[in-house]
């Protein structure tokens, strides 16, 4: 048996939907429906920095402009401490505001008090800060998140699944204004994006990302300790056991993009009812529970494919 035919067989045991492993472009495994537009989960938050680099490279948003200086508010009234907080400190998921987010997804549960901790000293992982960027994105751009997604992303690098109408903003007005803009793309549409920022931003004869952007998205702004495996950029996870420059995002139930220099990408989705992603989003009880995806079973996979490569 190949090592190829291990990893398909791994995937046949998992609750897997698509797993698409591309090597400088070139297709090495295709397995599942991968032209299927998925539920990013969490791993949209990647997708949203991408799109923050033209805006950060030309001036129209900068990293040190301050939630106060950007007029953002939310209900019941930011702390004047919350208000300090930068565009950076929010791409790094450590903005110090733990108002109760716009989509119930559970990482806020455990949030420190309001108030507790100042801008830019600690990383929690907080939706917050998240759906706020996507506000933040779309006043200094006068553009939506969907629009650029179609504009900027979708268009240059020829998406082949892309549907606008299949995006969605999500969550509870009552709670925050500032909603979730999540998205749905399929596997082969992801490892094209992956695929350009392993080539520095570049996709043919067009730079559709700023290379320092890359570079800086994907370079450690968070070291996470000695006994945390990954560290973090601006909305990337970066997993060490990899080696640095390797880059990844990660959504709930199994969503994942994996970038590994050269030019390695591995793309695994996994599909979710859209009645379990809006109940989640409500806080409301999901309904039947669904199999997920571990990062570890991700990881597993990813070495059977990198010993598949070696042989």
């Amino acid at each position: 048996m190949t090592a190829l035919q291990q990893v398909t067989d791994a995937l046949e045991a998992l609750p897997t939907t698509a797993f698409l492993v591309l090597d400088q472009g070139r297709t090495v495994l295709d397995h599942g429906t991968t032209t299927t537009p998925g539920f990013l989960a969490s791993a949209r938050k990647s997708v949203l920095s991408v799109l923050y680099g033209p805006a950060i490279a030309d001036g129209t948003i900068r990293l040190d402009a301050t939630l106060d200086e950007l007029g953002i508010d939310d209900i019941g009234g930011l702390l004047p401490q919350e208000r300090r907080a930068t565009v950076r400190d929010l791409l790094t998921s450590s903005s110090g505001v733990y108002h109760p987010p716009a989509a119930a997804a559970g990482p806020e549960d455990d949030a420190p008090a309001r108030g507790t901790q100042p801008p830019g000293t600690l990383f929690h992982y907080n939706n917050w800060d998240f759906n706020t960027l996507g506000t933040i994105f779309e006043r200094c751009t006068g553009r939506s998140v969907f629009t650029a997604l179609a504009e900027d992303l979708a268009a240059p690098l020829g998406f082949d699944d892309f549907d606008p109408a299949r995006q969605r903003l999500l969550g509870r007005p009552e709670v925050s204004e500032h909603l979730a803009h999540h998205l749905f793309l399929s596997a082969r549409d992801l490892g094209r994006l992956g695929t350009m920022l392993l080539q520095d931003g570049r996709w043919h004869d067009r730079q559709v990302v700023p290379a320092s952007w890359v570079t800086e998205s994907t370079s450690v702004q968070v070291g996470r300790g000695a006994g945390v495996q990954l560290d973090y950029g601006y909305l990337w996870w970066l997993p060490r056991l990899l080696g640095r420059g390797s880059f990844m995002a990660i959504g709930n139930f199994g969503q994942y993009v994996l970038c590994v220099p050269p030019g390695l990408v591995i793309v695994h989705l996994r599909a979710v009812p859209d009645d379990t992603i809006l109940a989640r989003t409500q806080g409301t009880p999901t309904p039947d529970p669904i199999d997920s995806v571990s990062p570890q079973q991700f990881m597993k996979l990813v070495q059977g494919v990198q010993v598949a490569l070696r042989s």
